[in-house]
């Protein structure tokens, strides 16, 4: 139960973190590349606070495995927000679940183990979801939003079994695990804000207090714990457990986002009911493919 209070409360976190993210770009104006910066200094300079005693120095930053580890977490929050920018959380959740099937094929591919009876049918339902979603969607949309998850996904993939195998993720205490969650986002940032620099990018701008505080605050209060949760959970169930259990972001972030619009913090709302059917039959083949891995460890 333990593992999967864990899972869930990263995938919550995620999908708050999401909702959120696309209240202050939108009503704030803010810059997305500023604020994402923000966001990663925040919360990696606070888990580094945090788990210094615990951690392994600075000879966590020498780790060619943590750099390719940043290196994707870049890349896939440049393809996660541009997504977002067009379409609804739920509408990328859906679309997003083919990271199941990428990691099963991965996992495949690196040991030859393949999945069990119900986990093949598991991740045909998801394949169905991800299938009819993309139907539903904008012509004008269509081919770049499933293009860009498809990269997030194979991103994704990769660093939850990097993250796995990680030698300061699976062994040491909590304050280790935090203090390499820290580590993480500090060279996610630092290779943010390489990028930004090579594509001829400026940094100017930060001094704003609307972007100050909203980065920050997001950065401590949520990116933060989630990636620190994200860790966690992949240490505690794998790879494959933890990325069926992201099924649940597509609803928790419906949830989030009516809320929103409710309260009028989001002016445009894309719900609709049939796109909520679609997201229960990609949870439903989730949760196959997560019944054939347990019992969790």
């Amino acid at each position: 139960m333990k593992t999967i209070f864990v899972a869930i409360s990263a995938v919550l976190l995620w999908s708050l973190l999401s909702v959120i993210s696309r209240i202050l770009l939108v009503n704030l104006g803010l810059d997305p590349w500023n604020f994402s910066f923000l966001q990663l200094v925040a919360g990696g300079g606070v888990l580094l606070l945090a788990g210094w005693r615990g951690g392994h120095a600075l000879s966590s930053f020498t780790r060619p495995s943590t750099w390719v580890l940043g290196a994707l977490r870049v890349l896939s929050a440049a393809l996660y927000t541009a997504v977002i920018a067009s379409i609804s959380v739920l509408e990328a959740g859906v679309i997003g679940a083919m990271n199941l099937p990428v990691v099963a094929v991965f996992v495949w591919g690196l040991t030859h183990r393949q999945p069990s009876g119900i986990a093949w049918a598991g991740h045909v339902i998801v394949i169905l979801a991800v299938v009819l979603m993309a139907g539903r969607l904008e012509p004008g949309m269509r081919g770049l939003a499933v293009g860009l998850m498809l990269l997030n996904a194979i991103c994704l993939a990769a660093m939850n079994l990097i993250a796995e195998r990680h030698p300061e993720n699976t062994g040491g205490t909590p304050a280790a695990r935090i203090w390499f969650s820290g580590v993480v986002l500090a060279v996610t940032a630092s290779l943010f804000l390489g990028a930004r620099l090579i594509q001829g990018g400026h940094v100017t701008g930060m001094l704003d207090p609307a972007l100050l505080l909203a980065g920050l605050g997001v950065g401590v209060f949520l990116r933060a714990p989630s990636m620190f949760l994200t860790f966690s959970a992949i240490k505690m169930a794998g790879a494959q457990s933890y990325t069926a259990a992201i099924a649940l972001l597509p609803l928790f972030g419906m949830v989030f986002e009516q809320t929103s619009v409710w309260f009028g913090f989001l002016d445009v709302s894309r719900f609709q009911f049939a796109n909520v059917c679609i997201a229960i039959l990609a949870l439903g083949g989730s949760l196959m493919v997560w019944s054939a891995k347990l019992p969790l460890r």
